[in-house]
């Protein structure tokens, strides 16, 4: 749920993925600020809770949420492909 608040400008959200030890494929980290977090993940939740389930039963409130590494896609459909080594943002801050 923590991921629902924006907690100002100066806050991002870094998400890493960690390759399976056999893959020669590299560390990936996705740098999100947090209103856009906060946006993408609230209705992503909200969306989820208003589907019926696989049997046509409602979804339970619940505290987690989760943010989807690409190639997937977030319940609502975000992808967050374009945040991708996106160090140029934090970057951004700490020269104002």
């Amino acid at each position: 749920m923590k991921a629902e608040n924006s907690y100002g400008e100066n806050f991002f959200w870094v998400l890493g993925g960690i390759p399976k030890p056999e893959s020669k494929s590299s560390f990936e980290y996705f740098i999100i600020p947090s209103s856009e977090m906060a946006k993408n993940v609230f209705q992503a939740h909200d969306l989820w809770l208003k589907t019926p389930g696989r049997n046509g039963q409602e979804h339970n409130a619940t505290t987690m949420r989760t943010v989807h590494l690409p190639p997937y896609k977030s319940f609502s459909g975000w992808d967050i492909s374009e945040h991708r080594e996106r160090w140029d943002l934090i970057e951004q801050k700490l020269k104002n």
